[in-house]
């Protein structure tokens, strides 16, 4: 290995590849295309141009400070496209100094009286005042073998592989956040929640309850499937063309439902392991607009290693990565849940 290695140029050049851009590997091996300078950056690091077990013994440090740098700022790269984490989700990340350390405003209401003057004799009201919490942190984890071989002998990309791997990490942070939204509603009064065939004219009504409580607009929010009751029957002709093809792709039109609110797809995901839905697809909730009840911290502390025949008792080469993370829920303002049966 060359004394003077650029380890961050080469995490650069592999976050450029995770966002499919082109780069240039600054070196006389130089390619014009990501995985081949990737892979010859790699070779260069080991010394010679192949994988070797006493190669990659002597560094495999690098190797796995490399991937967790990678991973480190391409995890939350889809947060910041989602639709559902800009209306739902409060994320706060600790490799950008961020404390796990949330705030919800007073969710009381103060009543204005009017009384007959000229005494000081009136009801008091407590201003409850706002409070911080943190959420809990704990690791999430993704193990897999072999996949570091196969690239470094040219059957497999490096770039699809961290991939691969940043999609399973998001996919399980995905999931519990999707599942938090089940337990919604679980401690609401009885007039905030409701039950049965789906009726526009109730959705009206619980709508205007969450309106009226919160002060703010709504929005309604549920499966693929849950929001299809939404839909059923609507009358289309006054609708646009555009809005109409958006109801045939999507199953919904999410600026103009017939109702004072807009519709937020959650996305739905299988339980580990299994093809059961992990989202229950009969809730649609009603929320307040911008009430990002999610609150996500992302610790940003991506730890990777290798396994050696000690732990595996074969010669494969098993990797590990773990991210540490935590999710907590919280509805400053109430909201409403309808259980369509």
């Amino acid at each position: 290995m060359r004394f003077d290695f650029d380890i961050n140029g080469l995490v650069t050049l592999m976050n450029d590849g995770l966002k499919k851009k082109v780069g240039i590997y600054s070196n006389e091996k130089a390619s014009t295309y990501t995985d081949q300078a990737v892979r010859e950056a790699f070779f260069e690091l080991l010394g010679e141009e192949k994988l070797t077990w006493q190669n990659f013994r002597n560094y495999h440090n690098e190797i796995f400070t490399i991937m967790e740098n990678v991973l480190k700022v391409n995890l939350p790269g889809a947060w910041e496209d989602s639709e559902f984490y800009k209306q739902f989700v409060e994320v706060k990340r600790g490799d950008l100094g961020e404390e796990n350390d949330f705030y919800i405003e007073d969710n009381s209401i103060l009543v204005v009286s009017s009384f007959s003057g000229n005494h000081w004799d009136t009801d008091r009201q407590k201003i409850i005042g706002g409070r911080s919490f943190s959420v809990p942190v704990s690791w999430i984890y993704i193990r897999l073998y072999n996949d570091l071989e196969r690239f470094l002998t040219g059957n497999d990309n490096l770039a699809d592989m961290l991939l691969k791997m940043q999609k399973a990490l998001q996919a399980e942070i995905d999931a519990r956040i999707y599942t938090a939204f089940n337990g919604i509603g679980t401690y609401l009064p009885a007039k905030f929640k409701e039950t049965g065939s789906y009726d526009r004219g109730t959705m009206n009504t619980l709508i205007e309850r969450v309106q009226t409580a919160s002060q703010k607009n709504v929005v309604v929010a549920g499966t693929r499937t849950a929001l299809s009751h939404v839909t059923e029957g609507m009358n289309t002709a006054w609708i646009s063309n555009s809005q109409k093809e958006e109801m045939a792709t999507k199953g919904m039109v999410l600026e103009n439902i017939g109702l004072p609110a807009k519709a937020i797809v959650i996305p739905q995901t299988f339980i580990r392991g299994t093809y059961d839905f992990r989202v229950n697809n009969n809730l649609i909730h009603v929320l307040p607009e911008d009430s990002r009840i999610i609150k996500l911290f992302y610790e940003g502390d991506v730890r990777a290693r290798d396994l050696g025949e000690k732990d595996t008792h074969d010669q494969t080469i098993d990797s590990q990565v773990q991210v540490k993370c935590g999710v907590g829920i919280v509805c400053d303002s109430i909201t409403g849940l309808y259980e369509v049966a």
